[in-house]
């Protein structure tokens, strides 16, 4: 029982030292060019795939880009529009209140040139929101 052990066990060493000594046999050239241009055709077709999603979330990130930028240039004017006309609304007050201190004509006068200045200025200021707005 013992040598038949021990034969298996020598067995069993010889098979593996033989496995272990066909890993590293050396390919023949055809093998090994076979090997590599398959190993660059796989090489390149992961980086094609890499390449063009890193190419699509750049796209999407810029697209992301566009419309936030759009959306400022919208809130920009629409804001400035707002300011605009309310420096228009004060001054016109402004004018108003002094337009007081005349009598008859005069004081018809001076309210109608503090309304006509209001009316410019507000189409000026909506003139500057279609000329910056990028949303209609």
């Amino acid at each position: 029982m013992k040598t038949y052990r021990t034969g298996l066990i020598l067995s069993l060493a010889l098979l593996t030292a033989g496995l272990l000594n066909a890993c590293d046999q050396a390919k023949s050239p055809d093998q090994v060019a076979k090997d590599t241009a398959a190993a660059e055709t796989t090489a390149a077709k992961d980086t094609a795939k890499v390449e063009q999603k890193a190419a699509d979330k750049v796209n999407n990130a810029q697209d992301s880009v566009r419309d936030e930028q759009a959306t400022e240039a919208h809130t920009r004017a629409v804001e400035s529009e707002k300011v605009n006309v309310s420096l228009a609304e004060g001054n016109r007050k402004i004018a108003l209140a002094q337009c007081g201190k005349l009598n008859g004509d005069d004081q018809k006068s001076c309210e109608a040139q503090a309304n006509a200045a209001y009316e410019t200025a507000v189409a000026q200021a909506k003139q500057a929101k279609v000329d910056t707005d990028p949303k209609p």
